[in-house]
């Protein structure tokens, strides 16, 4: 099954062009069974087969001779977490994953306590086997590969991307069964656009997933260092968020504008700065004021002194409230902030407002 779904479609071409490569491995080749026997009956009584715990065992070693021993096993389960766009974001980091597909009743515990790192469900529902489960992360995991898909803005911003489903899509021709294009679509204004775009979002994931919006914050940006300080935190504003916002703090007025933050606001604070942190964000936190919103430093300056009991204590004073993991000291390369745009989404996500 996987591999003629592997053959087809985006998926199949990105094999062909070796963007993936796909390997299979079937359990019952390292059963000690003469008839290739992989299952047994369940300690205990009860239906159903369990498969036994060493073939898995093996096949698993084997996996891990062609892909490396630290390589992460992902058991397909209906006993666990939902996945999640940003979990699939985590695991395409992941240069090799080892996707285990269960049978039957499922498989031995004591070999998934041993060997499996991650279980992951795609729904509360069960199948017949764990292939499909496989087929549907794989997928989802490719479309993060970059050159499977044409346009790497469609694999970054989608739904889900802002834990917000989509706005709604329209195209030619204007008019259809008296039905219109929204006039806002027709303006050119690419403001006014995003405006509705984000507007729609919020709407449509309120009527239609409301358990998402426990997982959805308007993401503040704040840049305090050099000019090029404010041109990497726009880009990671882009990167975290597709409606990041982006506040120079270097400007004198903004500094003295009052702003508050509610529960539904992030404020990421970025700087390269290399003088005292906590000096300066006296500074940028004298007029802001939150409500218990989330609050991260992210500092690419490599040498700064941070101080980081004392900007905690004003944060918390501030009513920003910092997770336990709210700096992250990083390059200022795009894939040290895509990895810490992704760890303050995780950080986010799940863990309710």
């Amino acid at each position: 099954m996987i591999r003629q779904v592997a053959e087809t479609s985006i998926f199949g071409r990105a094999v062909k062009n070796g963007l993936i490569d796909v390997e299979t491995i079937n359990i019952r080749d390292f059963s000690a069974n003469k008839h290739n026997r992989v299952d047994d009956y369940p300690y205990g009584g009860g239906a159903g087969m369990v498969i036994e715990a060493e073939p898995v065992f093996r096949a698993i070693k084997e996996a891990k001779k062609r892909t490396g021993e630290e390589t992460r096993v992902v058991y397909l389960t209906p006993q666990a977490k939902v996945l999640t766009q940003t979990k699939v974001e985590e695991l395409a980091k992941e240069e090799s994953l080892i996707l285990l597909c269960g049978h039957y009743e499922g498989i031995d515990e004591r070999v998934l306590q041993e060997e499996v790192t991650d279980y992951i469900s795609i729904g509360d529902y069960v199948l017949t086997g764990g292939e499909l489960g496989a087929l549907v992360l794989m997928d989802a995991v490719s479309r993060f590969v970059p050159g499977v898909l044409s346009n790497d803005e469609s694999s970054q911003f989608e739904s889900l991307q802002d834990n917000l489903l989509e706005y709604p899509h329209y195209t030619r021709p204007e008019s259809w069964h008296d039905k219109k294009v929204p006039e806002v679509l027709l303006c050119g204004d690419h403001k006014k656009i995003n405006k509705w775009r984000f507007d729609e979002s919020v709407k449509r994931t309120s009527e239609r997933r409301p358990d998402l919006m426990k997982d959805f914050y308007n993401i503040h940006v704040a840049s305090f260092g050099s000019d090029e300080c404010l041109d990497k935190a726009g880009k990671f504003a882009e990167i975290i968020s597709r409606y990041g916002n982006l506040l120079d703090y270097n400007r004198a007025k903004l500094q003295k504008e009052r702003r508050r933050f509610g529960s539904d606001d992030l404020l990421v604070l970025f700087t390269d700065s290399k003088e005292d942190k906590a000096e300066l964000m006296e500074t940028v936190l004298r007029n802001l004021k939150g409500c218990d919103s989330p609050a991260f430093l992210v500092d690419i300056s490599g040498t700064a002194e941070l101080r980081e009991d004392r900007i905690t204590e004003m944060l918390e004073a501030k009513k920003l409230c910092c997770k336990k993991e709210f700096l992250f000291c990083i390059d200022d390369d795009i894939d040290a902030m895509e990895n810490t745009a992704l760890e303050i989404r995780k950080l986010i996500t799940g863990a309710g407002k």
